[in-house]
């Protein structure tokens, strides 16, 4: 039996992982994914000239409120994180385009799935497993589930069995995931029956990203702006696109031009569903250029995905999802209180702050 199961491996998982871990606690994570990070999420695309990374999820960390919770420093340190300092512009509802304050920005050169994996040193890893129920035994839980394909462990060699027994559990998967997680087993339990009606207040907006590779003799300045560099474009208030930026400028060997514009929520919640992305990605793009350069409109490779919990619109407005009468389980994200990787990891905290003291 492990001491502690964290059901997903996204910044707020591995943060409660990496804590109890230290603390001398036997921790097993198991994710659905290949990789690590959750919405630090990093494509690899080949290219002509060599391998680009892409940000297709999170597109960059800020400084923390709280620099008690902040790895920000580590990460500067060790070269996962640089300064990003790109030209940063609005783009209103009308379209125009505004010059914009700049703020204090840290883009990941290998991509911000490094983030994830400077994290996770020593934690023992099963990728590629999904969590499919979970049920409260007279001692800790048992966690049924399913080999998504090849595994791929950090620290173990064997693909984890299934059932998987532990003494506590931390849930850090979107909340939509984690009530149907530990619905089936909230009928027998009361404690459990208000933990998945707490997470059904819990809502998330859609977003639909776009990655799109150009000539590398493409000027990628915008239209009506003098920007030979790096540049950012936030549209909160448009219609259509939420943001875009030219991705490759936060890279140190990037060959060649990638833009990365991420849709509306309105946008998203019109096409999540389409089976033909490339025309949702299309346009997408299409929009793009029409407001900021034609040559936006015609990328020479382009890539689509679909993020069903791209933000979060409504947080629980907890540092966490817990009941007293399960003290050994918890559920922690950015879900539970918002504000993106600070709140994510400020819930992974107290997540194996309180698992911890379950299990003296």
């Amino acid at each position: 039996m492990e001491d502690v199961v964290v059901i997903g491996a996204g910044l707020s998982g591995l943060t409660a992982a990496r804590q109890l871990h230290q603390s001398g606690y036997r921790v097993l994570v198991v994710d659905k994914s290949r990789g690590l990070g959750g919405r630090l999420a990093t494509r690899r695309l080949t290219r002509p000239l060599g391998t680009t990374a892409i940000d297709h999820g999170c597109r960059y960390l800020e400084p923390f409120n709280d620099a008690s919770l902040s790895p920000m420093s580590l990460l500067l340190a060790a070269g996962v994180l640089q300064l990003w300092q790109p030209e940063t512009f609005s783009l209103e509802a009308d379209g125009a385009l505004r010059v914009a304050a700049p703020g204090t920005l840290y883009a990941a050169p290998q991509g911000i799935s490094a983030v994830a994996k400077a994290l996770a040193p020593g934690l023992t890893i099963q990728r590629h497993w999904r969590a499919t129920t979970l049920t409260p035994l007279s001692q800790g839980w048992r966690i049924a589930g399913e080999p998504l394909g090849a595994g791929s462990q950090d620290a173990s060699d064997l693909a984890q069995p299934s059932p998987i027994k532990a003494r506590a559990v931390v849930v850090a998967i979107p909340a939509p995931q984690a009530a149907a997680l530990i619905a089936a087993a909230a009928q027998q339990h009361e404690g459990l029956s208000e933990m998945v009606q707490q997470l059904e207040t819990v809502e998330f907006e859609a977003v639909i990203t776009a990655m799109a590779g150009y000539s590398p003799h493409q000027s990628t300045s915008l239209a009506a702006q003098n920007v030979p560099g790096g540049w950012m474009v936030t549209g909160d208030n448009h219609p259509i696109l939420r943001w875009l930026a030219l991705d490759s400028s936060k890279r140190t060997d990037s060959k060649e031009p990638v833009v990365v514009v991420h849709s509306s929520a309105a946008f998203a919640a019109s096409n999540i569903d389409r089976s033909d992305l490339e025309e949702v990605g299309q346009a997408l793009l299409k929009t793009a250029a029409e407001h900021l350069g034609p040559w936006l409109k015609t990328p020479e490779s382009m890539q689509v995905h679909r993020w069903r919990y791209g933000f979060v619109s409504k947080p629980l407005n907890s540092l966490l999802l817990a009941s007293p009468a399960l003290p050994n389980l918890v559920g922690c994200g950015d879900w539970c209180r918002g504000g993106n990787a600070e709140g994510a990891i400020a819930s992974g905290h107290q997540a194996a702050k309180l698992i911890a003291q379950a299990l003296e």
